[in-house]
């Protein structure tokens, strides 16, 4: 998929499976739409020009290492209805990327304990 720079996933889609998009090395946008309550492990892993991406309140689950490698995004919002992140969601991330987490003012007992391991971004607890 080195080609698709963008896409919108349609209404009806309920969860983004494993490695759905990994290294899809020009992706720079996508929009998921509310109803996808999961995004799989990897998903977005080693999207390196993704730079645009918005998750619905909808998505209750974030499987370990959707954001590997991300280094294009310079900010996330986690909404409050993450109730589940796997390990090393946001691996590699550099101190240049935020992390905004709305509602929680610390990981719910549903996320891996080291769902940040590796990853050098400023947390923002409570956005």
């Amino acid at each position: 998929c080195t080609n698709l720079s963008s896409i919108t996933i349609p209404e009806g889609v309920t969860s983004i499976g494993d490695a759905a998009f990994a290294d899809c090395t020009n992706l720079s946008s996508i929009t998921i739409p509310e109803g996808v309550t999961s995004i799989g492990d990897a998903a977005f892993a080693d999207c390196t020009n993704l730079s645009s991406i918005t998750i619905p309140s909808s998505v209750k689950s974030i499987g370990k290492r959707a954001f590997w490698n991300s280094t294009s995004l310079n900010s996330i919002i986690i909404p409050n209805s993450v109730t589940n992140m796997g390990w090393a969601t946001f691996y590699s991330w550099a101190s240049s990327q935020t992390i905004n987490i709305q509602g929680y003012t610390s990981a719910p007992s549903g996320w891996s304990s080291a769902w940040n391991a590796d990853c050098s971004a400023t947390i923002n607890w409570g956005q």
